[in-house]
């Protein structure tokens, strides 16, 4: 990977770091309102703003998780322009690794 210099881009250390804080969140405000947003569809239904999926209701926390949900698809975005699909997705495994034991499978599975 190449970070690429210039007064308003960030390194790949400070994107990673960024992107884990927002999943994080994501993470915990999924757990509050039950959302299991790794299983098929979940997330595409909480950035639809349907609340239906979540296990408990909270509208608060389920109105930031969607916002944070937008968020971390707009940093995504970002880092592609700025590094490219490929080191992209090699931070957000990163972050997802890092995540992982900390979640088990309270946000259910992708498979």
């Amino acid at each position: 990977m190449n970070d690429k210099p210039g007064a308003e881009r960030q390194t790949h250390a400070e994107w990673e770091k960024d992107l884990e804080a927002v999943d994080l969140e994501i993470v915990r405000l999924a757990i509050i309102c039950q959302v299991r947003l790794l299983d098929p569809g979940i997330i595409s239904h909480v950035l639809d703003d349907q609340a239906w999926v979540c296990g408990t209701e909270h509208p608060n926390a389920f109105k930031s998780l969607r916002g944070l949900l937008f968020l971390h698809y707009d940093m995504q975005q970002r880092m592609v322009e700025s590094y490219g699909k490929v080191d992209t997705a090699e931070i957000v495994l990163r972050v997802r690794e890092h995540l992982a034991p900390r979640i088990s499978d309270q946000l259910g599975s992708l498979s």
